[in-house]
């Protein structure tokens, strides 16, 4: 069996991010994007790298702005941090929050290393990521160091200055005016993304207030989907993920998910069938699934089999009962309500 290649798998919320700083600081609108504002509303969804790295690019064209990354991650906005605020600021001192943070790339992108290296009196803090279009590797590098710079920040001030910041990737046109926003040396072309700072730096306690409006606690439900994040080889449990993307985009084709891993459509119905899946099973699964979770929302049956990609209630329906032996009007009312 010849060797397969990894597929990257990141959350919505990253790109929901940039969307929304785009929007607000250079007049661009949704249509910009060719993304579906409602997929932005699930913040923890899986959407692949590859996207993800084509988004960076396109904003920098949209923009004419190749610094505009280091200004968002410049943000004192808490919500940079996305759906996992509470879980950075409700750290006790930094050390923690450091340790909670790594844990979080792990869960928003896979195959991503994230690590802490002492050397002598430096603390180096390293992130290595799979990302591999130019472009789009030196914005990502520059938002992991800015994102890390905002958590020291975060807990020693404003006027905050790390040792030096290594960012991966050729340096942007605009490399004096992102060398001023980080405040401190900047060294270009590294092999990965680092930041350096004082190792005593790292007791520093918590000495900020998180606003009440800033705070939402996980649910259960929640907590294990961000933690979950399939294997960039696990082709089955990537395809599934990638089927419930694609219901943003209409009812999930072969055609869709093939384009979105860089297979063919007939090599990745072959690697599926090597696991004893076929594509027609998997999405089968993945809209029933996602109509489940949807039955936990306000949402009438009507909109939920609209939004799983189906015209008609009545086609879901007699979908939804193949699979679980019950309507699911009958399954909410026995599991749900």
């Amino acid at each position: 069996m010849a060797k397969q290649n990894p597929i990257y798998l990141i959350r919505v919320y990253a790109a929901k991010m940039l969307i929304e700083h785009a929007m607000k600081h250079y007049g661009l609108s949704h249509s910009d994007f060719n993304m579906p504002s409602d997929l932005l509303n699930y913040e923890l969804k899986l959407m692949p790298l590859r996207d993800f790295e084509a988004l960076l690019c396109k904003i920098e064209t949209l923009t004419q702005d190749p610094a505009y990354t280091a200004k968002l991650s410049q943000s004192t906005n808490l919500k940079q941090f996305g759906p996992f605020v509470q879980l950075i600021a409700s750290s006790t001192n930094l050390g923690m929050a450091i340790k909670r943070v790594n844990t979080i790339h792990n869960a928003i992108q896979s195959g991503v290393q994230v690590n802490m290296l002492l050397s002598g009196s430096i603390a180096k803090w390293r992130l290595l990521s799979p990302t591999t279009l130019p472009q789009a590797r030196i914005h990502e590098s520059i938002i992991a160091a800015g994102s890390f710079l905002r958590l020291l920040k975060l807990f020693h001030g404003e006027d905050y200055q790390p040792i030096a910041i290594h960012l991966t990737g050729t340096p942007t046109s605009h490399q004096t005016e992102i060398e001023s926003i980080f405040n401190c040396p900047v060294k270009w072309n590294c092999p990965n993304t680092q930041v350096w700072f004082p190792v005593k730096d790292i007791t520093c306690p918590r000495r900020f207030e998180l606003p009440t409006s800033q705070v939402k606690a996980f649910t259960v439900e929640q907590a294990m989907s961000y933690m979950l994040i399939p294997q960039p080889h696990d082709i089955i449990k990537v395809v599934f993920e990638l089927t419930k993307y694609a219901l943003f985009y209409g009812y999930p084709t072969l055609e869709f998910v093939a384009d979105k891993v860089g297979l063919k459509p007939l090599t990745l119905q072959r690697r599926l069938q090597e696991q004893s899946i076929s594509f027609t099973n998997i999405v089968h699964h993945s809209v029933c699934d996602e109509a489940i979770a949807l039955m936990n929302t306000q949402l009438n049956m009507d909109e939920i089999s609209q939004r799983v990609g189906y015209k008609n209630t009545a086609s879901f329906s007699v979908a939804f009962k193949r699979m679980y032996g019950v309507t699911p009007q009958q399954y909410r009312l026995d599991h749900i309500e």
